[in-house]
């Protein structure tokens, strides 16, 4: 920009006319706004309840429950549905006037297992993947950090003890993380995995090495797997190590690194 002076002229009393004036611009007015999509969460166990909600006055909300894009045809929203499977639900509000929001959508995953995580290392409140049973519940993760799948453990190892609430037989152990060397997060150094029947004993049944470069930049998600003798457990402890400090060449040099998991793989 060109070089000036910037004048300001100030007067010694208010001028209380300067926003009397409000838009009245069709913009804002003939839009209907995009709907809200509640399902209680984005996994549920045997059935979920879906709720589409709208701040438009006029309209009326259409929705999809088949991945099809909502039009006028398409059914009208008018009190809460059940689903029982797993299911995207698309809708979108039509005026009267035939203006369209945009589409919102929304995928419930109907839980595969009944597993339970009843112990859980301490993971960040800004990364949690949902909670403690996240990394049993299916979803999975992307080389984006703060998209919500993935649970973050910050300057120490990830542990968790898995309830398969049966004894089950087991031929495949694993894990699936995150590498952003950027922002501190790093494949683990090491994944050990025990098994046990009665929640106390455990013995140790694999451990993983990913091997993984500490200088690849590149965000990347990679599942680590070891098939092992079949073996009965209905308890499976899973320990990830990072490996320790962060070294001279980065700029964190002395911080703690992150692990992030999305899921743990058992077969």
């Amino acid at each position: 920009m060109a070089g000036g002076v910037l004048e300001l002229d100030m007067s010694s009393t208010p001028y209380d006319k300067a926003f009397e004036y409000v838009s009245t611009s069709t913009v804002y007015r003939d839009y209907p706004a995009v709907p809200w999509i509640d399902g209680g969460g984005r996994v549920f166990d045997s059935a979920t309840v879906v709720n589409l909600k709208s701040t438009s006055r006029t309209g009326r909300i259409h929705y999809t429950l088949d991945g099809g894009e909502p039009a006028a045809s398409s059914p009208v929203y008018s009190a809460p549905f059940r689903i029982d499977k797993t299911t995207t639900v698309k809708a979108i509000v039509i005026s009267a006037g035939g203006a369209r929001s945009p589409v919102e959508e929304a995928t419930f995953r109907k839980r595969t297992n009944d597993w339970k995580v009843i112990q859980i290392s301490p993971y960040s409140p800004q990364y949690t993947g949902g909670g403690d049973n996240a990394v049993v519940d299916g979803i999975r993760g992307t080389v984006n950090f703060a998209s919500g799948e993935w649970q973050g453990i910050q300057g120490k190892p990830f542990e968790a003890v898995i309830d398969l609430q049966r004894e089950t037989e087991i031929k495949e152990l694993g894990g699936s993380f995150l590498q952003v060397a950027g922002p501190w997060i790093w494949m683990p150094d090491r994944i050990e995995f025990e098994v046990s029947g009665d929640g106390v004993n455990f013995a140790k049944a694999a451990e993983i090495k990913p091997n993984f470069p500490q200088r690849e930049m590149t965000p990347t998600v990679k599942e680590f797997r070891q098939s092992i003798t079949p073996t009965k457990a209905r308890y499976i402890r899973v320990r990830a190590f990072n490996f320790g400090k962060i070294p001279a060449w980065h700029p964190g040099a002395g911080g703690d690194p992150w692990i992030f998991i999305d899921e743990i793989l058992l077969n």
